[in-house]
């Protein structure tokens, strides 16, 4: 019975280890793909939220959302919308959330 509890408690530590890495690791792959491409206006996700590599609106633009995921890029960075895309900081789309 012993043998059980200690295989449960190296399951649940093994476990909760794995829950903690997946995330972590995540960050950095998306961190690197994002990097390499540049989301083209013309797709078809790009369209059906209306992105523009150039906002009209003042004081609303990719580099000031909340879903812009790193605010010190100043031309071209991460966004959670399009995820293995980088959105251009003075863009704008129909998922725009003043950061807080």
């Amino acid at each position: 019975m012993k043998k059980q509890d200690v295989s449960r408690r190296s399951f649940l530590k093994f476990g909760v280890a794995g829950l903690v890495a997946v995330p972590v690791a995540g960050l950095g792959w998306t961190t690197t793909a994002a990097a390499a491409d540049r989301l083209d206006p013309e797709s078809a996700e790009a369209q059906a939220l209306q992105y523009t590599a150039n906002s009209e609106t003042e004081g609303q633009s990719c580099s000031t959302c909340l879903l812009y995921n790193d605010p010190t890029q100043e031309e071209w960075g991460p966004c959670a919308v399009f995820p293995g895309k980088v959105v251009s900081a003075n863009g704008w789309c129909t998922a725009w959330v003043a950061r807080g």
